[in-house]
């Protein structure tokens, strides 16, 4: 997809719609979440630390958000653990159950993910990660959280599990910098009959 010139017509009539349907912006959780609590609150619940006051008001007013059904994508950043766990669910092992206990902030707009990433990655590298980039497809459960701020925000509740329906390794730069591969792993919505999930960011299972 080449985004050089910004969104289509059809890309901006998506996003005009997700914004209208959005009640993102008549919460005040939700909105301090947008304006920079998310990495507050992703790593409160990625560390299954009980939640504070302001964790718990997003979870409470996340209930409240208009659901989004289609497509998104979502660029983050894996150890190697986590890499070999996704690559171990590849041929006979796919369709291995991943979750992540944080928020997983995604875009409508492949572009928009990108731009996120990158000014993330710069806030807070982490050492010898990889780039992942996660397609989720439309029987993910996702949350509309598009506000004025982010138009095509959505994002996909904590704990949701995954289910690996592709795994590409491209090479290039990673995350920090280094040389190394970028992850694009395809997914969609997990049932029980996956078992126990895998952490989606370090491999370890249990999560």
């Amino acid at each position: 997809m080449n985004n050089s010139f910004g969104p289509g017509r059809v890309d901006l009539q998506r996003i005009d719609g997700l914004v209208r349907r959005s009640n993102a912006g008549l919460h005040t959780a939700i909105t301090g979440f947008v304006d920079g609590g998310y990495r507050h609150i992703g790593e409160t619940l990625r560390s299954a630390a009980p939640p504070d006051a302001l964790v718990q008001g997003f979870l409470d007013e996340l209930q409240l958000m208009e659901d989004y059904v289609g497509t998104s994508y979502r660029v983050s950043q894996i150890s190697r653990d986590g890499l070999a766990a996704l690559q171990r669910g590849r041929g006979r092992g796919r369709g291995r159950h991943f979750v992540d206990l944080g928020v997983q902030c995604a875009f409508v707009l492949p572009c928009n993910a990108a731009a996120w990433a990158i000014n993330a990655a710069q806030a807070r590298p982490r050492d010898g990660a990889y780039q992942l980039f996660s397609i989720f497809d439309e029987s993910v459960p996702q949350k509309n959280l598009s506000t004025a701020l982010l138009a095509d925000h959505v994002i996909v509740p904590p704990g949701t599990p995954l289910r690996l329906t592709g795994l590409r390794i491209i090479s290039g730069r990673g995350a920090t910098g280094s040389r190394c591969p970028r992850i694009v792993a395809h997914f969609a919505r997990a049932d029980s009959a996956c078992g126990t999930p895998y952490d989606l960011y370090n491999g370890v299972r249990g999560a």
